[in-house]
């Protein structure tokens, strides 16, 4: 039993001798592992941005992330489905690998000086710099790696006039899917910037297509536009809230609302009036109101009508004065009212006829004069004129009198003559009515013989008097 005993113990001594060393044996084990493993690498345990670099030197952990970054996947995605995918070394993006060599060399560092025999797990965000080759990035994302599909254009927000409504309206901008090379590289470029501060290193990422890679609408409907547009409706209203009534003494022509916006011309965003209708309306204005420079029917005070063909009296619409000054009236929104514009204006009017009541009337055949005014006779007179004959016989026509004085010197050279006379009113080619104290009588068929004038009409000093305080220049003189 002793020596049983005996042997037992010398096991026992053996079997924890062995343990012994073995636990030995182990304990250096490990820490010559821990030594191993932690000497010249970046130690145990450790991910950068979830990539294992555990026990991988610097040299070999930089080499491994610029192998990870590089084949990083890219897959853009548009309306759901994938539409291209290529690696961040396709795309042209590497990191910069001094940089990366300077970050890893003090992460080895600092986890050296906090060693620790039993090592927890970590994971390390680094700083990093990212290199890219613009060019190699530009020729990556061309339009054409993106499908052979149909895209829509964009279209700007417009004015456009509604035949319908009459009025314009903005058509607001729609957006389509053409691709804007430049703006999918500036989107590219922030997706991945993004993408990179958490999972620089993860096998892919995606990125989703929308409107801020395709091209935008030049024109948006903005306040610019909104105010545009509600100064074109203004001026369509004004245009067609405009009446325009010309004065003819008391008669008038009413240019009506309805009238002018038929002249409304629309051409784009511009509004317009129709130059060539409005010449037109001017136009039938100055056949039926002009007077002047047109045979005249004139009714005399024997009752009958004669036609006077040099009619230099009377009224005479200026076109081009009267259409730039209708183009200026158009715009204003208002009711106007005014004499059309003249280049030769009478002295009055009431419609068509010039003379309204207050002209002279001169009959050479029964040497006769007539003064009229508003209507009424002012007086008659017997007169003596030009003698019939070349270059002293009386004009026959309708002037204006050009203007009167008192007193006044006739002369003529031709003639030989100088005489002072009282009361002078010329109205054609130096003849004028005047006052004659050496004619001894008038009327009758003296002006046949001796006493006929060089072309004045001589009148009693009483009726040229008259006739002188009732009139002023511009007064109608009718002589036939």
């Amino acid at each position: 039993m002793s020596e049983e005993k005996k042997i037992s113990k010398k096991t026992l001594k053996i079997i924890l001798g062995v343990c012994v060393g073995a636990v030995v044996a182990l304990v250096v084990g490990f820490f010559a592992y821990i030594h191993v493993a932690d000497t010249n690498t970046l130690g145990r345990k450790i991910t950068i941005y979830g990539l294992d670099v555990s026990k991988l030197g610097v040299e070999d952990a930089k080499q491994k992330i610029l192998t990870t970054f590089q084949d990083k996947k890219i897959v853009f995605k548009e309306n759901g489905a994938d539409v291209y995918s290529l690696t961040l070394k396709d795309l042209g993006y590497s990191l910069d690998e001094n940089d990366l060599t300077t970050q890893l060399t003090e992460l080895q560092k600092k986890r050296e000086a906090n060693r620790k025999i039993f090592a927890e797990q970590e994971n390390v965000n680094i700083s990093y710099k990212v290199n890219k080759d613009a060019e190699q990035e530009k020729s990556a994302l061309t339009v054409d790696h993106f499908g052979d599909r149909e895209r829509t254009s964009s279209t700007n927000a417009s004015i456009q006039y509604d035949d319908a409504k009459k009025e314009f309206t903005i058509t607001s901008e729609v957006q389509g899917d053409e691709i804007d090379e430049s703006r999918l590289m500036s989107f590219v470029d922030q997706t991945l910037d993004a993408d990179f501060t958490s999972a620089l290193l993860d096998a892919e990422a995606d990125i989703t297509m929308g409107t801020e890679c395709y091209q935008l609408p030049d024109v948006s409907a903005d306040e610019k536009m909104q105010n545009k547009l509600t100064s074109l409706n203004d001026q369509l209203d004004k245009y067609r809230s405009t009446t325009v009534t010309y004065t003819f003494g008391e008669s008038t022509e009413v240019l009506d609302s309805q009238t002018i916006d038929s002249w409304i011309t629309i051409d784009g965003e511009n509004i317009g009036i129709d130059q060539e209708a409005a010449k037109a309306y001017i136009q039938n204005l100055a056949n039926t109101y002009n007077t002047i420079y047109v045979p005249r029917t004139f009714h005399t005070s024997y009752g009958n009508d004669v036609t006077i063909s040099g009619n230099e009296y009377g009224f005479q619409i200026d076109q081009d004065g009267e259409l730039a000054q209708l183009l200026e009236d158009l715009k204003s929104g208002t009711a106007v009212s005014r004499d059309p514009v003249y280049s030769i204006q009478g002295m009055q009017r009431n419609g068509t006829d010039d003379l309204a009541g207050s002209y002279i009337e001169v009959s050479l055949d029964n040497q006769h004069l007539w003064l009229y005014k508003d209507g009424a006779l002012v007086t008659e007179t017997d007169i003596v004129s030009g003698a019939p004959t070349k270059g002293r016989e009386t004009y026959r026509g309708a002037w204006p009198i050009a203007y009167k004085a008192s007193p006044f010197e006739l002369s003529s050279e031709e003639y030989g003559y100088n005489v002072k006379v009282n009361y002078w009113m010329p109205f054609v080619y130096g003849q004028g009515l005047h006052d004659a104290s050496w004619q001894s009588s008038f009327g009758g068929n003296r002006y046949k013989s001796g006493a006929g004038s060089h072309g004045c009409i001589n009148l009693p000093e009483d009726q040229a008097a008259l006739i002188y305080n009732t009139i002023d220049g511009g007064y109608p003189i009718i002589i036939y």
